[in-house]
């Protein structure tokens, strides 16, 4: 009988001494989103970071960095942390976010994840509907420009540098061909030709005739700053997730 008592008071502690042990030991960080060095990162996305077990549901405070700084807020979801910027985070940057053992943390280690945000404009969702509107009337196979085409990522590429601000592009070789284009006296109007392939084009797709030929100052600087921030990206991965 004494050997049962014994078994019994033994299985009924060393689940107790396990929980214990547990609870004491390093806590161990398991995965992430976004995984370390991911490209791509939403700028008002949440971070989270997942551990071998449930973490301590009264976490009030929490030493953390954000480099380049930003002030975030956090919240316990059984074994994951999350993490919110409070205002979005800059586009096409680096950032290395840093969590230090603590009280109520106690890490195996400093953790340190290293992620790149996404860039501010694509080509598919930005540049594309500028360059239809302006320019592949004319850069198309049927345009006046058919040998300088327009009319694709590839094409266009052809005039851009990645990374570099003064890319053809920007300033393209056929700029005085413009001036034929647009009306003197109404620069942002353009000489109709009935019948040309340019007007047929824009008519086609319900876009005025002023855009022919023609960029506002803020336009060259979204397509300029689409060169320069991540080399002149097609798309992106919240334009594939439909955001």
């Amino acid at each position: 009988m004494g050997l049962v008592v014994l078994a019994v008071v033994f299985w009924a502690v060393q689940p107790h001494l396990q929980v214990e042990s547990q609870s004491n030991a390093p806590l161990q960080w398991v995965s992430s989103q976004p995984a370390p060095e991911q490209q791509d990162v939403f700028v008002d996305g949440v971070l989270r970071l997942q551990f071998d077990r449930p973490l301590d549901p009264n976490l009030q405070r929490l030493a953390v960095q954000l480099e380049p700084p930003a002030a975030v807020i956090f919240d316990v979801q059984g074994d994951e942390l999350l993490l919110k910027p409070r205002d979005p985070l800059r586009f096409s940057t680096d950032y290395t976010l840093t969590i230090a053992p603590q009280e109520g943390l106690p890490l195996e280690q400093t953790i340190q994840l290293r992620f790149r945000t996404e860039p501010q404009f694509t080509y598919e969702r930005d540049i594309k509907p500028l360059l239809e509107a302006s320019c592949v009337g004319c850069h198309q196979p049927a345009g006046r420009q058919r040998t300088q085409l327009l009319d694709s990522y590839e094409a266009v590429l052809a005039y851009v540098k990645p990374g570099d601000p003064n890319s053809e592009l920007i300033d393209p070789r056929w700029t005085r061909r413009h001036a034929t284009i647009l009306n003197a006296n109404n620069p942002n109007r353009p000489q109709a030709r009935g019948g040309s392939p340019e007007i047929a084009y824009l008519q086609a797709r319900g876009l005025p005739l002023s855009r022919l030929g023609f960029w506002t100052p803020e336009e060259v600087e979204i397509v300029r700053t689409w060169i320069v921030q991540d080399g002149a990206p097609r798309s992106s991965a919240r334009a594939q997730a439909g955001n």
